[in-house]
């Protein structure tokens, strides 16, 4: 049972996060990794934010843990060279009229470079003026940050979305990973997104890769990037680089 209110456990920091590596399928090596939220309260993150919903503290919430997970991975002693850093956000904190100050303002207290962060947009929230929200996106590539959507196959993502905000990256649902090897449909798919991306210089990630035959499809088909449980599970930092380094 909860015992902190929301605007409490926001403010204490009663979260944390797991790393998962995201990995370059040609040469094996670590691209960067996706933060993903957590905490020892909630049985699924998900709830927290849907208390954050109820007691209008989705910013805070959000911009919190970009916060933490930011420190996190620099108070480890991690640099570009160790990953660019996927940190998922949602639509509404983008626009958000405080979000240009915090951005940069954590930026300059960690010593990082624009180029070491993306900013992954989470399509579990719509987004409500879309021309508002690409004006902010375009304002935050001006100065550096890398976009990602995420999700493309689930969720509010729509082609709009990619053709107008020209992400830097496009990251595949895991539904296109299961039965990968099978599935004339998804290899169809997957190729035109690969073609798109060669066309309008964004990378493709594809996501939850489970499977030995998937991954090898994933490798014929030409998909440069991937995650998933196969290649690594999310773990903290410190634990992840006490296991495979």
């Amino acid at each position: 049972m909860l015992v902190l209110s929301i605007e409490d456990f926001i403010k204490e920091e009663k979260f944390f996060h797991h790393f998962q590596p995201i990995f370059c399928l040609k040469t094996g090596n670590i691209l960067g990794f996706e933060v993903l939220l957590r905490s020892n309260m909630y049985s699924n993150p998900e709830y927290i934010f849907q208390e954050a919903i109820k007691g209008n503290k989705l910013y805070e919430l959000d911009s919190g843990s970009i916060h933490k997970a930011i420190s996190t991975y620099n108070s480890a002693g991690l640099s570009k060279k160790d990953g660019k850093l996927f940190l998922n956000i949602l639509p509404s904190t983008i626009v958000n009229p405080d979000f240009p100050y915090f951005l940069n303002k954590i930026m300059a207290e960690n010593y990082l470079n624009s180029q070491e962060i993306i900013l992954e947009i989470s399509e579990s929230e719509n987004i409500q003026d879309f021309d508002t929200f690409k004006t902010r996106i375009l304002e935050i590539k001006k100065h550096g940050f890398l976009i990602a959507i995420d999700d493309i196959g689930h969720g509010y993502c729509n082609l709009k979305t990619i053709i107008e905000l020209n992400p830097d990256y496009l990251k595949l649902d895991r539904y296109f990973s299961k039965e990968l090897k099978s599935s004339k449909q998804k290899q169809s798919l997957i190729s035109f997104f690969l073609n798109y991306c060669q066309e309008y210089k964004s990378q493709l990630i594809l996501e939850g890769l489970e499977d030995e035959l998937d991954m090898e499809m994933a490798k014929s088909l030409g998909i440069p990037i991937a995650q998933g449980y196969l290649l690594g599970k999310p773990a903290l930092l410190t634990e992840f680089y006490n296991y495979h380094l």
